[in-house]
């Protein structure tokens, strides 16, 4: 709060007072100081100021000037209501349709006048608004703002959001900001399948516009340090309202928000509360501007946004006293009191005028916040503004001053009363006058001096009356008397006076003598005091007064003089006063008469510049001396320049050697004595004939424009000017009185101002002076109407088709030359450089048309064209509003949802190419195939916004393209959108369904995939169901999936049963389901070979080579196949482990005879069943050992000789044994000894080796060796021959060859020798000796 006052004590001013004055002056809407208007809607705008009684309301421009009506563009009611009319953009004019004006109230009281009101027109323009996508993570805040370009901003706001179509209410998660920002709060992953609009409303004309949808993509946590999303740098705002100031952010973890202010934290006021948008502040104070910092904190960083805040407190202005009524020559003092912020100016205006200090005003105040008036006049009188203005803000208040005349008059008073002595009494006399009048008291005409036993008291009432007593204490009888109370300003006095009786001895005060003025009321008081008395009596030279009609005598014995006489009256008068019958008391006074001065009439004589000037003032009567002086003017006239002052003892006189101008005025004699002063005014008028100061000249004017006539003259008595029109450019006919309209005024110097010159106005005009002295003068000039360039047709708005040729066509006249100039918003036209335009001019009488070719006319000509037509005199310019009409822009389409055979699709028609929307074709296809075949959806109402496509293909892309159409045409196509049905189970089975056994267990199914357009999606795999068709079986289908892997699918069912039928269907599915099956069909498993081996197997041997296997039949069910017959497979056990060779004979009888078999031979023997398919499970082997036969002959034999007379011989087993060794026979014989037989020896199985002794030396000797079993003896071994010698060298009996022995087993390798000595054995491997 900053109050300013101003208060200016002065002892020796009087106070003026207010008072109702009776006539008032009011706003009715003091802050109106903004009226902003839609062109296409026009205004109305009351006066703001009125009065009572009806106050007459004027409107002006802030310059001053008058404002006047424009047909059907402007006009003042009588009511004083300010219209603009609609209008179109070529009419505007920035005088009438952004200007500053002002309206004034005046009645008897004054005049006031309101604040400048900017009245602002506002053209339609095209705009649009937008909104942004925005990223937001899921659990944070998203925040979406409404774009508005700046050429709009100040007059367009958001008033809703929509959520796909539908007015988001803000609660919950959703909030709409002071500014029109939308916040999400808790953004979720489902916030980003919808779309979001603004809806805007431009203030004045009313259009809405809805934005474009905007999206919100949602992303997962991810750890971030904070980002703020929306802040503020600066905000104004008046005290008492409620701010937001925004501050949001985004981060993981959420991040929280910290205010300060000023570098600190929030104090604690319920004022400021914290919300999701940012921090809101209600109630504004001034100490809530400063610096606010909002710090976003989260674990991995943080951020900050800084704004200033400035509350500004609202400009209020109190002007005091409100009303106030005063006398001429007080003094008023007017304190302008203001709250509010600093540095703002005031000014101060009276009746509506600029108030510019003088010798009797003066403003004060640092800031000029005080008025004061010194010795204030009549002509001070009205209404005072005291005006405050800082920046944008304005305000003022008034205050009516009255000034009259203040002579002080007695409004009550005391009346005549009786008191005891010591019985207190008090008497009141309020008087008024202005300034309010200072109340003196005296008793007997002697000044009452204060005491202990008198005392006074004075005080002003609010409405200006003084109030004053006289009490006195303890009276005496010496206080009784004729109390008298006199009341005095600067402008004059009045009295009362009445008697005060105290009882006691009556007595008479001295008297005193009195000095009367001749021609005046005088009275004599007779000073008689005490009570009772009977009576109080008169007498002049003995004569009871009153003895004639200007006498008279009160019955407080008061003697009143009226009209007093100087021969008449003056003498000794005698107060007798009655105090009991018989006895009187007198006192006497003497009254001299003092004549005041009597001036004898003059007059000054018709006085001509240049003339000799003798004036008299003469006094014919009065006391001398008498004193006599000259003022002009109210000043004083000292002799010199021309005047000379001459006076004698009764007389004076005034002469002016050469009369001027300089001279007029009012001359006054004053004459004074020690009676009275008196004086005579009377009134020099120097009459002059009237003449040319500036006279009047041919001249031109420009229409439209103010022109000013000029003339000027001078003369007294002021001449009177009047103008004359005579019209034409011929010569002048007859002159007519010009009428004064607001149009056309006489100005102060006489000139004649035409404030907008039109084309009637041209002609002669004659200025005419006349004061009544001499003749009159006029003098003629001729007004020539230059026309500035001025567009007179073109069309406000027009209609052009994109891509064809359109004509501006723009008409003008006015002076010659004139250049039509084109421009197209705010840039001019260059053909030269723009080829797509071109301008021609042509001339058609008065007129010039400018044509503006397009060629062709596209989108961005959809703007205000100008042409502005110039010539020396002026410009003007027509605005034509260009409409470019085409095919409207494609709608924006979107995908709301996708289902298998539907799909849900809403768009939003951006440019309607500026025509009507009547109506929306949308197209699908396959993406695959082209817009040939296409499917379509035609002649949607444009009432609607969205519709669902049906019969779709599930699984299928198709591509989506929407036109719109207006009357000029369709639009291209819109963005083409691809979508993806969802999938829906198969409609048909898979093809093509084949059975190929492939084992006896297994059956290879072959199929195809269904066919394509019945797939209704990406065939994700298949069921195969198979079942065994074999009697008995329980005819479930058993089921087995796998994937697809293309086109032909191939599956094996394992696991069959062998030899069996199968039946087999098949069935595709996909994500959405399963589809139909294929048509069953049937396939046997292939053969297979026997599972089970034939039973009860049987092996006899019958001989040493032959034996007998019988077996039965294995059971049916494992046959696998049909029965071929049966395989008997046997081999060979020989006792060194290893197998002879495996042997098979085939039969399809149930037993065989097996012959040639080894003799007394281990045989492994198994039975199998076989079919087509082949050998069928082994029997368990059956071991079979043949009979003994006789054995083979031993494998190897050698002899050595071993000494004189015996050898050795040795030999291997048998290679066929065919039984048990049960001996060896050695046979010998000699064939030179003649003995035909040979010789039987014998040795046990296990002894290879025979020493045969008892033989000559030198006698050769045949040996062979024979095997003998329990069959018999065997083959012979082959015969070797050997002699005994002398000798025995070394030599080894035992047999070399291959030993293959199991690992890890003891082997023994025999190293028998014989020799004569014993032989040394020495062991080699690898030809290396062992140790």
């Amino acid at each position: 709060m900053w109050l300013v006052t101003f208060l200016l004590l002065l002892d020796s001013l009087h106070k003026a007072r207010p008072e109702d004055v009776g006539t008032s002056l009011y706003f009715v809407n003091d802050s109106l100081q903004q009226v902003t208007f839609s062109s296409s809607v026009g205004v109305v705008v009351p006066c703001p100021a009125t009065g009572s009684p009806s106050a007459v309301l004027r409107w002006y421009l802030a310059t001053g000037d008058d404002i006047y009506d424009v047909p059907h563009i402007r006009h003042v009611h009588a009511n004083g209501t300010l219209q603009l009319y609609p209008f179109s953009p070529s009419a505007f004019n920035s005088f009438i349709h952004d200007n500053d004006y002002f309206c004034t109230a005046e009645n008897s009281a004054g005049k006031i006048r309101s604040p400048n009101i900017r009245v602002k027109a506002v053209f339609r323009e095209p705009y649009t608004v937008r909104v942004e996508d925005q990223r937001s993570m899921r659990g944070n805040v998203a925040v979406f703002k409404c774009l508005i370009p700046s050429s709009v901003q100040e007059y367009v706001s958001v008033v809703s959001w929509e959520k796909d179509t539908v007015s988001i209410i803000p609660e919950n998660r959703f909030f709409i900001t002071f500014h029109g920002g939308l916040y999400i709060s808790d953004v979720q992953k489902e916030d980003a399948l919808s779309t979001y609009r603004c809806i805007t409303k431009h203030k004045y004309s009313g259009e809405t516009r809805q934005s474009n949808g905007a999206r919100l993509s949602v992303s997962d946590p991810a750890e971030s340090t904070p980002t703020i999303l929306d802040s503020f740098h600066s905000r104004e705002v008046r005290a008492g309202q409620t701010v937001e100031l925004p501050c949001t952010a985004s981060g993981y973890p959420a991040p929280a928000i910290r205010w300060l202010k000023d570098g600190r934290p929030l104090p604690t006021d319920s004022r400021w509360t914290k919300r999701i948008t940012g921090l809101t502040i209600s109630d504004l104070r001034a100490e809530d501007s400063g610096t606010y910092i909002c710090e976003v904190t989260n674990t991995f960083g943080s951020a900050e946004a800084t704004g200033t805040l400035t509350v500004i407190d609202p400009l209020h202005v109190t002007l005091t006293p409100k009303q106030l009524k005063t006398g001429i020559g007080s003094t008023v003092i007017l304190s302008c009191a203001l709250t509010g912020p600093p540095e703002l100016t005031i000014r101060w205006y009276r009746n509506t005028e600029l108030v510019v200090p003088d010798e009797t005003i003066s403003i004060r105040g640092l800031s000029n916040e005080t008025l004061l008036i010194t010795s204030a006049q009549k002509s001070h009188s009205g209404a005072y503004q005291c005006f405050a203005t800082r920046k944008a803000q304005t305000a003022q208040d008034f205050a009516i001053i009255v000034l009259e005349d203040g002579t002080p008059r007695i409004i009550s008073s005391f009346s005549e009363k009786v008191v005891n002595p010591g019985e207190q009494f008090s008497l009141m006399c309020a008087a008024k006058g202005a300034p309010p009048p200072t109340v003196t008291w005296a008793l007997d005409d002697e000044p009452i001096q204060q005491d202990g036993g008198h005392r006074t008291n004075q005080y002003t009432m609010s409405d200006g009356t003084t109030i004053s007593h006289m009490n006195v204490t303890a009276p005496q009888i010496r206080d009784g008397g004729v109390y008298r109370c006199a009341a005095r300003n600067s402008v004059g006095s009045a009295e009362y006076q009445a008697r005060i009786n105290v009882r006691g001895p009556p007595s008479i005060r001295a008297m005193r003598n009195i000095t009367a003025v001749a021609g005046r009321d005088t009275l004599i008081n007779c000073r008689v005091i005490g009570y009772p008395y009977y009576s109080i009596k008169w007498y002049k030279d003995t004569l009871l007064l009153p003895d004639n009609h200007r006498q008279v005598v009160f019955e407080n014995g008061t003697l009143k003089l009226m009209d007093v006489q100087k021969g008449m009256d003056e003498g000794e008068y005698l107060c007798s006063v009655l105090i009991q019958p018989q006895l009187s008391i007198s006192q006497s006074v003497h009254v001299a008469v003092k004549v005041p001065p009597l001036i004898q009439p003059f007059e000054f004589p018709p006085a001509s510049i240049g003339q000799l000037l003798y004036i008299p003032c003469v006094v014919s009567s009065g006391d001398m001396p008498i004193r006599i002086t000259w003022r002009k003017d109210g000043q004083v006239i000292i002799s010199g320049s021309g005047v000379t002052i001459e006076s004698k003892e009764f007389m004076s006189s005034l002469q002016i050697s050469s009369v001027s101008l300089n001279h007029n005025g009012n001359y006054t004699c004053i004459a004074s004595n020690d009676a009275a002063t008196v004086s005579r005014e009377r009134q020099l008028i120097v009459r002059v004939p009237p003449r040319f100061v500036v006279q009047p000249n041919n001249q031109d004017g420009i229409y439209g424009k103010a022109g000013v006539l000029n003339c000027s003259v001078d003369g007294y008595p002021p001449p009177k000017v009047m103008w004359k029109h005579a019209k034409g450019s011929g010569n002048p006919q007859q002159y007519h009185p010009v009428p004064l309209t607001g149009r056309i005024q006489i100005l102060p110097n006489s000139s004649l101002l035409i404030r907008h010159v039109l084309e009637e106005d041209i002609g002669y005009y004659l200025c005419q002076a006349s004061n009544g002295v001499g003749t009159d003068i006029s003098k003629s000039m001729f007004l020539t109407v230059k026309i500035p360039a001025m567009i007179t047709s073109h069309p406000n708005t027009t209609i052009a088709i994109k891509g064809h040729t359109k004509e501006l066509n723009c008409t003008a006249r006015g002076e010659r030359p004139i250049i039509i100039r084109w421009e197209k918003g705010d840039t001019v036209i260059d053909p030269d450089r723009v080829m797509r335009y071109a301008i021609t001019t042509k001339d058609n009488g008065d007129e010039v048309i400018s044509t503006l070719k397009l060629k062709p006319a596209d989108r961005g000509d959809s703007v205000f064209f100008s042409c502005h037509a110039i010539n020396s005199y002026g410009e003007d310019r027509g605005l034509i509003q260009l409409t470019v009409q085409e095919p409207p822009d494609p709608p924006e389409l979107e995908i709301r949802e996708v289902k298998a055979r539907s799909m849900n699709l809403r768009w939003t028609q951006r440019f309607d190419g500026n025509s009507i929307i009547t109506g929306f074709d949308i197209e699908y296809k396959n993406k695959s195939d082209s817009w040939d075949f296409k499917q379509s959806t035609r002649n949607i109402s444009p009432t609607i916004n969205q519709a669902n496509i049906v019969d779709l293909h599930p699984a299928s892309v198709y591509s989506i393209r929407m036109y719109s159409f207006n009357k000029i045409g369709r639009s291209e196509p819109s963005k083409e959108l691809t979508i993806s049905t969802e999938e829906a189970a198969p409609d048909g089975p898979p093809m093509d369904v084949t059975l190929q056994p492939v084992t006896s267990q297994s059956i290879q199914v072959t199929w195809k995939a269904p066919k394509k357009e019945l797939q209704n999606g990406v065939i994700r795999g298949y069921q195969i169901g198979y079942r065994e068709n074999s009697p008995g079986s329980n005819g479930q289908y058993s089921i087995v999936e796998m994937k697809a892997t293309g086109d032909s699918e191939v599956y094996t069912l394992d696991n069959l049963k062998k030899f069996a039928q199968y039946g087999v269907v098949v069935q595709a599915f996909n994500r959405a389901g399963t589809g139909p099956s294929s048509s069953e069909i049937n396939a046997t498993t292939l053969e297979d070979v026997p599972s089970q081996p034939p039973e009860n197997v049987r092996a006899l041997s019958i001989t040493s080579d032959v034996a007998v296997i019988s077996w039965s039949e294995p059971p049916r069910s494992t046959l696998n196949g049909v029965l071929k017959g049966y395989r008997v497979i046997f081999w060979s056990l020989y006792m060194d482990g290893e197998w002879g060779e495996m042997q098979n004979i085939t039969t399809t009888r149930e037993r065989v005879e097996l012959r040639g078999m080894e003799k007394f031979t281990n045989y492994s023997v198994q039975v199998l069943a076989y079919t087509q398919a082949g050998d069928g499970v082994r029997s368990s082997v059956l071991y079979i050992q043949t009979k003994e036969d006789i054995p083979g002959p031993p494998a190897g034999i050698k002899a050595v000789p071993s000494s004189a007379s015996s050898v050795v011989v040795s030999w291997l087993p048998p290679a066929k044994p065919n039984g048990v060794i049960r001996k060896y026979t050695i046979f010998c014989s000699s064939p030179g000894s003649g003995q035909p037989a040979p010789s039987e020896y014998e040795t046990s199985p296990e002894q290879l080796f025979y020493r045969i002794a008892h033989l000559n030396r030198g006698q050769q000797y045949m040996l062979w060796v024979a095997a003998v079993t329990s069959a018999g003896r065997g083959n012979i071994s082959e015969k070797v021959t050997i002699e005994p010698a002398g000798k025995a060298p070394a030599k080894i009996i035992s047999f070399g060859g291959t030993v293959t022995t199991p690992w890890m087993k003891d082997v023994r390798l025999p190293c028998t020798s014989v020799g004569e000595p014993v032989p040394a054995i020495k062991w080699t491997k690898d030809r290396q000796v062992t140790s």
